[in-house]
C-alpha cells in the first residue's frame, strides 16, 4: 500500500520583524487579485501598473518601488512578505485617497498601534523613534534630520530590512505596514533566520495544502498559496517570470 506523506510543517512566528521575508510572488499576486498588468511599451524597470490612479510597481537594484501620484514607497527583498503585500493591497483598495499627494505623513495611527502593543517612543539623532521591545525594529520620523524619509526597519539575516515612505505617501500605507508587524507570520521552520531563532516565539501548525498566502490577516490565515522566495538572487528570475505571466493573464474586473 502506498504511504501518505505527512502534512508539511509550518510555524506561526512572532515577532514578525525577525521572521525573515517568507515567500511570495508579488507580481502574480497583484495580477491575480487586482488585475495589475505590464504594458508592452513599459520600461524594463516597470513590473506592473494598475489601471486606477496611476499606480505602478517598479523593480530596481533588488528593491521594489511603489509609485503613486507624487509619492513613493520603497521596500527591499528582506522585508517580511506580509508587510510588502499589505502595502500593495492597501494602495489598491484606497483608490480615492491616492488620487493626489496628501499632507506630510505623520503616522499618528501607526504610532498609537505600536505603542499599544508595547513598543516605546524616544528621540535620537534628529529622529522620533518608535522601537520594538527587543530594539530590533523601529519606526522613525525625521524632525530635525536632513532626510525627510519615514522608515520602518527590522533585523534581517544579513543587515536590516527597510520600508521607506516619501513624506507625502498616504498615511494608510504606513499604518497598515506597521500594524501588520503585530500579527504572527507563517513560515516553514527552515525559512526562519538562524541568527533570530532564539528570539522568536513559534507555534507549530500543519497544513495539508500548499503554504498559506502571506499578507493576510490572522483571520484569513488558511487561504491561498505562494510560490517564490524574494530572498537573495532568486528574486530577479522570479520577478521576470511573474511579470510575464501577469501581462499574459486575462485581466479580471476591478473589485468595487
Amino acid at each position: 500500500m502506498p504511504t501518505v506523506a505527512p502534512p508539511a510543517p509550518y510555524v506561526l512566528a512572532s515577532p514578525a520583524h525577525l521572521a525573515g521575508p517568507g515567500e511570495v510572488d508579488i507580481a502574480y499576486e497583484l495580477a491575480a487579485e487586482f488585475g495589475w498588468y505590464r504594458p508592452y511599451y513599459a520600461p524594463t524597470s516597470t513590473v506592473l501598473i494598475s489601471d486606477q490612479e496611476g499606480l505602478a510597481l517598479l523593480r530596481e537594484d533588488r528593491q521594489w518601488n511603489l509609485v503613486g501620484p507624487g509619492w513613493q514607497v520603497r521596500f527591499c527583498d528582506r522585508a517580511p512578505a506580509e508587510v510588502s503585500l499589505a502595502i500593495l493591497r492597501e494602495a489598491d483598495a484606497t483608490e480615492a485617497a491616492l488620487a493626489l499627494p496628501g499632507p506630510r505623513i505623520v503616522g499618528h495611527r501607526a504610532t498609537a498601534a505600536l505603542l499599544s502593543a508595547g513598543w516605546s517612543a524616544h528621540d535620537r539623532d534628529g529622529y522620533h523613534l518608535v522601537a520594538a521591545p527587543d530594539r530590533r525594529a523601529a519606526l522613525s520620523f525625521p524632525f530635525n534630520a536632513p532626510d525627510p524619509t519615514v522608515m520602518l526597519t527590522g533585523a534581517a539575516q544579513k543587515g536590516v530590512w527597510t520600508v521607506q515612505f516619501s513624506p507625502t505617501a498616504p498615511d494608510a500605507l504606513l499604518t497598515t505596514a506597521a500594524t501588520t508587524l503585530l500579527t504572527p507570520v507563517q513560515r516553514r521552520p527552515e525559512q526562519l533566520p538562524e541568527r533570530a531563532r532564539a528570539r522568536l516565539s513559534t507555534t507549530v501548525r500543519t497544513s495539508n495544502g500548499p503554504a498559506d498566502r502571506p499578507g493576510r490577516s490572522a483571520a484569513a490565515c488558511a487561504r491561498g498559496s505562494s510560490s517564490i522566495s524574494l530572498a537573495g538572487g532568486r528574486a530577479e528570475t522570479g520577478t521576470r517570470a511573474a511579470a510575464e505571466r501577469a501581462s499574459a493573464a486575462p485581466r479580471p474586473p476591478r473589485r468595487r
